[in-house]
């Protein structure tokens, strides 16, 4: 929880921690109005982008610098901005970041992680490319087709989890 906000953004009052919701857990509270700064996870939308069928199943990957310089392959994707859909916002991350518009599939999966010290959920999604090349892009250095069996050096613990639901998935 950020313990830097000292002031209410809807009247300006001073803001305390204390307990609130059901059940009651510490947030940012105003002093004068009342108003709750909640302190929730961040929603994000993941795309495995995904090529063939069953064991011959590619997956989509881009590769991306980490803290400390190390190279790593992640989803496309981002968190959602207040006004988005769900799906909307996926095709967007997907044409951002990897250059190609995708048929969102089903939801895989929700995945707990951290991303700069907030807690934020990914909602993945399998997705099927449906025009353009794929390229890195944004904040993608490059793109990889992997083999479900293939090691990946996964950008995080999420992204990790969300390529073996993948394997079960595509294999079941």
């Amino acid at each position: 929880m950020s313990t830097d906000l000292r002031f209410c953004p809807r009247c300006a009052g001073a803001l305390e921690v204390r307990d609130a919701g059901h059940p009651a857990s510490p947030h940012p509270t105003c002093t004068e109005c009342g108003f709750v700064l909640w302190q929730n996870m961040k929603p994000s939308v993941e795309a495995l982008i995904v090529r063939g069928d069953g064991a011959a199943t590619e997956v989509l990957l881009g590769r991306r610098t980490m803290p400390g310089g190390r190279i790593a392959w992640d989803m496309p994707g981002g968190f959602l901005n207040a006004d988005d859909r769900v799906l909307a916002a996926l095709r967007r991350e997907c044409l951002r970041e990897m250059d190609v518009n995708v048929e969102v599939g089903e939801l895989l999966g929700a995945f707990e992680d951290d991303f700069w010290g907030s807690r934020i959920v990914s909602l993945v999604y399998v997705c099927r490319i449906v025009s353009g090349e794929p390229r890195g892009a944004d904040i993608i250095a490059g793109v990889r087709w992997f083999g479900l069996d293939d090691r990946v050096d996964a950008a995080s613990p999420a992204v990790a989890e969300a390529l073996d639901a993948l394997r079960r998935y595509m294999l079941a």
